[in-house]
């Protein structure tokens, strides 16, 4: 494998979150489309109708968290929701951005690329690190509501992300030669 192609494999594997979280960037709640089309897959199984979330389903279940708050913490629990939402819709635009700066930096010499390299090297090591904490290695962070498919995807995408981070790290080292 050439210098080039590694770089390039490394701009494309880091173009996943973008690819997958897009329809977000329209509607925060679209996320259930991963929930309903893609996690089932790590199960592992295949989508079924009967077992998908829909919108009214969703917004009931958001209600409910609403509804369990204390009373008298209403408002923060509906900030809570708020924020939930919306950094969902923030991370789903910035994995857009990156991806817009994938596409440019394909399109220069890899010694131009350096940069690119490095911030791409650094996300996939903390996303190495944050799906091998989904996957049961608890050493960054806590998430307290890890489900069966979460944790299998944190697994699979452990190796994903290791792997980006290898190659970014080479093309990174390529990069600056």
């Amino acid at each position: 494998m050439t210098d080039h192609s590694i770089s390039i494999l490394a701009l494309v594997l880091c173009m996943a979150p973008g690819i997958l979280h897009s329809v977000e960037v329209v509607y925060p709640m679209l996320v259930r489309w991963l929930v309903n089309y893609v996690l089932p897959f790590f199960e592992p199984g295949l989508p079924q109708k009967s077992k998908q979330l829909n919108l009214k389903e969703q917004t009931a279940m958001l209600d409910a968290a609403l509804e369990a708050a204390p009373k008298d913490k209403k408002v923060a629990a509906e900030d809570y929701i708020f924020i939930l939402l919306f950094e969902q819709l923030q991370g789903a635009l910035a994995f857009l951005a990156i991806i817009a700066g994938i596409l440019y930096g394909m399109q220069i010499p890899l010694e131009s690329r350096a940069v690119l390299h490095l911030i791409l090297l650094v996300i996939s090591v903390f996303f190495t690190l944050v799906n091998a904490n989904h996957a049961g290695i608890s050493f960054l962070g806590n998430h307290p509501k890890v489900s069966r498919n979460g944790r299998n995807v944190g697994i699979v995408f452990s190796l994903f992300w290791l792997i980006a981070s290898a190659l970014n790290y080479l093309a990174f080292t390529y990069a600056c030669v």
